[in-house]
Order: C-alpha cells, then sequence, then structure tokens
C-alpha cells in the first residue's frame, strides 16, 4: 500500500501542467504584427506558440487598441498585447519585451516636408494611433497636447489613407504597418512617401497578471529568442529584428 501510495504522489508532482484557455487582448489591426482576419500576424503567432509550448491555447479578443489597458486592469483578461510602461498598468505585471517597434513621421514626398525633429511636427496636421501621446515620450506629449490637428485612431489603415489623399500633413505610426497597409491599396493609389526617423524604437511588454503564467511565459520567450524561433517568426513576417538593439536591461524584469 506504501509503495501505491508514493507511486501516487510522483505520479502527481510529475504530471503536466493541466492546459487551459488564455483570453489574450490584441488590438485591432496592425498588420504585419496583428492580422485579426486571418488570425494571424507576428505577435499573434508569437504569444500562441509560447503558450503552446507551455501548454495552453489562446484565444485572441480584438479590441481598438486604447481599449486593451482597460480590460487588463479589470482583470478581463489573462494577457493584454503591445503595453509600454508609461500605459496606466502596474509595471510588476509586465513580462519581457517581446516585441519592438519603429515609430515614425510619414509624409508625402511631393509636399517636400522637412522634418528633422519632433518640434518641426508642430505646424502640421498629425494622424496618430492610439496612445501615441502616452508612448512616443514626454516631448512629442507636450507638442501634442494643445495641438488643434492632431488626432488618435484606432483603424491605422485610415491613417494611410488620410495621409494619401492629402487629408494630413503626418501621420505617425509604425514603419512596416504602414508599408504594409500602404502596399494593400490599388495601384492607383500608390504615391511616393518620405519616412522621417523622429522617434527612437518602441519596445513592447505583454501584461499577464497571473504571476507563475508570466514567469513561464518569460522563460520560454527566452528560449525562443536563443534557439532561433524568433528570428524565424521575424524572417516569415519580413521583420527587421530590433529586439537585438535593446540594452541587455531592458530584456528582463520591471522597466
Amino acid at each position: 500500500m506504501r509503495q501505491i501510495l508514493l507511486g501516487l504522489i510522483f505520479a502527481l508532482i510529475c504530471a503536466p501542467t493541466v492546459g487551459r484557455q488564455i483570453d489574450v487582448v490584441v488590438g485591432w489591426d496592425k498588420p504585419p504584427y496583428v492580422m485579426a482576419d486571418t488570425h494571424s500576424g507576428f505577435e499573434l503567432e508569437l504569444v500562441r506558440q509560447i503558450l503552446h509550448e507551455i501548454g495552453h491555447e489562446m484565444y485572441p479578443i480584438y479590441v481598438p487598441f486604447g481599449r486593451t489597458t482597460r480590460l487588463v486592469n479589470a482583470r478581463s483578461a489573462d494577457i493584454g498585447l503591445t503595453i509600454n510602461p508609461r500605459h496606466n498598468v502596474d509595471s510588476k505585471i509586465l513580462s519581457d519585451v517581446y516585441v519592438v517597434y519603429q515609430n515614425v513621421a510619414v509624409t508625402l514626398a511631393s509636399r517636400e516636408l522637412k522634418l528633422h525633429a519632433i518640434d518641426d511636427l508642430e505646424e502640421h496636421t498629425i494622424a496618430a494611433f492610439q496612445t501615441a501621446r502616452l508612448v512616443l515620450g514626454e516631448e512629442f506629449n507636450a507638442l501634442t497636447a494643445a495641438h488643434r490637428g492632431y488626432l488618435e485612431m484606432p483603424e491605422q489603415q485610415r491613417q494611410v489613407s488620410l495621409l494619401l489623399l492629402g487629408s494630413v500633413d503626418v501621420a505617425v505610426m509604425d514603419r512596416n504597418i504602414f508599408m504594409m497597409l500602404k502596399n494593400q491599396l490599388p495601384a492607383g493609389r500608390q504615391v511616393e512617401v518620405d519616412v522621417h526617423p523622429l522617434f527612437g524604437i518602441s519596445p513592447y511588454r505583454a501584461a499577464i497578471a497571473d504571476d507563475e503564467l508570466r514567469k513561464q511565459f518569460n522563460r520560454t520567450l527566452a528560449q525562443f529568442i536563443d534557439d532561433g524561433r524568433y528570428q524565424a517568426l521575424i524572417d516569415e513576417f519580413n521583420l527587421v529584428n530590433l529586439i537585438d538593439n535593446l540594452p541587455t536591461r531592458t530584456l528582463t524584469g520591471s522597466p
């Protein structure tokens, strides 16, 4: 009997964690990072594979980007993606950096606008992504606080359309997102643009309130980076691996 009890205890200790559905809040639609219509994109595929490795199944919940933090803070989802320390989320629940964006200012080449610094945006109308004022630094926040020609919107395709139609002077968004959305438009709407690198790289983390899930996520993410699976996904979606440009200290732990 003692041997049977010991065997049962050993089996329980060694049994794998029971998988469950993980609700993941995702800001739509940010190709090539998030493509809601196909449930694909770099961020979705990376997180799906990480959770699968842990033994869980991902269930994406698509919302306007600005609503992600509200759902995370209300504990209405297990994970919130594309979170920056400047967002209104407890830094203690943030994962390691899992994706890095490169936000830029885009203008029509025909306008020949010269933008060398954030201050140069002051005289121009701007269409930016939702939460841009929070994540692009204090200088940009201060400039746009009282800017009458500044607006933020959840649909980034609309940013591209407004710029190409000449309805705004500047689109502020990630370089990869802009180019992919622009290239999806009909040939007749393709026009030359200028890209102005006014902003530094933007590292993003996942908000994960469950301590054990966050630790497992971080460990598995590190394995993906070390063994080449992360780079393989970068290549699949034609991105530049900007995570290699981060100081080591920003990769792990609280920001």
